[in-house]
């Protein structure tokens, strides 16, 4: 594993990693955008590793505001993260060799990737893991009602995490103001390149609803693969392991 660094359009530092294939040269790369509010040391890097022992050159980074990177967790935004990716693409491009290019998000890098996907010619192809088709009812997955009242009331949230890098750390209304603003059917219907949607049949945080919502808008190539029994993470190495099958299926 080899740490990385690099700006966005706003010049902050964001940091990250990347994993070379343990034998020979990658034809094939691939940017995994984490989940909000992690960041790239949970399921992404997990993801990530193991994906590297299948020959291929993979990325995670931490978003602007998150964790390792620079920027203030309160200012964070789904549309910031957009922008990021195409800085993390720019920087793997200059600086490793590959010539296929898949963005593989989970949960809120789900929702990253559908929004970004479409604008650049560099992607190859896209895997959607425990994503969501409709914001406006994201909210309710993403916020518990007090929390929503709070914004509604204090214009942001303070999160009670003791465990969690993000414990008492401020989130501002704006973040939540999005999930009404930003359209992820819109932008998936403009992108016709290779897609494969996964989800969790006992996903706790997204229903599977989403999933079958995201395939119903998506264009051609498509494919969608619900696992059964598996939770927002795909946790178990089981379900982990059938994601992994399903994901390097596709590659090929």
């Amino acid at each position: 594993m080899q740490e990385i660094s690099f700006k966005n359009k706003d010049n902050l530092t964001l940091r990250g990693f990347v994993h070379q294939p343990l034998f020979g040269s990658a034809d094939t790369a691939i940017i995994f955008p984490h989940g909000f509010p992690g960041h790239c040391s949970g399921s992404a890097q997990r993801f990530c590793r193991s994906l590297s022992c299948f020959g291929y050159l993979t990325m995670s980074f931490d978003f602007s505001g998150t964790d390792t990177s620079d920027g203030n967790f309160s200012d964070k935004l789904m549309s910031k993260e957009v922008d990021d990716m195409k800085y993390a693409i720019d920087f793997l491009e200059k600086n490793y060799s590959f010539k296929k290019l898949f963005l593989i998000g989970i949960s809120t890098g789900a929702i990253d990737a559908a929004l970004y996907a479409h604008s650049d010619k560099r992607i190859t192809g896209v895997v959607l893991l425990s994503g969501l088709a409709d914001l406006k009812r994201g909210v309710h997955y993403d916020f518990t009602e007090q929390q929503i009242a709070l914004f509604q009331k204090k214009k942001y949230i303070v999160y009670n995490r003791p465990e969690k890098w993000y414990h008492g750390k401020k989130l501002k209304k704006a973040f939540y103001d999005e999930f009404f603003v930003l359209d992820i059917p819109r932008a998936l219907k403009k992108y016709k390149k290779p897609l494969l949607i996964i989800h969790g049949s006992k996903d706790e945080g997204i229903p599977v609803l989403e999933a079958k919502d995201l395939y119903k808008v998506a264009n051609e190539p498509k494919k969608l693969v619900v696992i059964s029994g598996a939770d927002h993470q795909f946790s178990s190495l089981f379900h982990g392991l059938q994601v992994l099958w399903h994901v390097v299926s596709f590659l090929r």
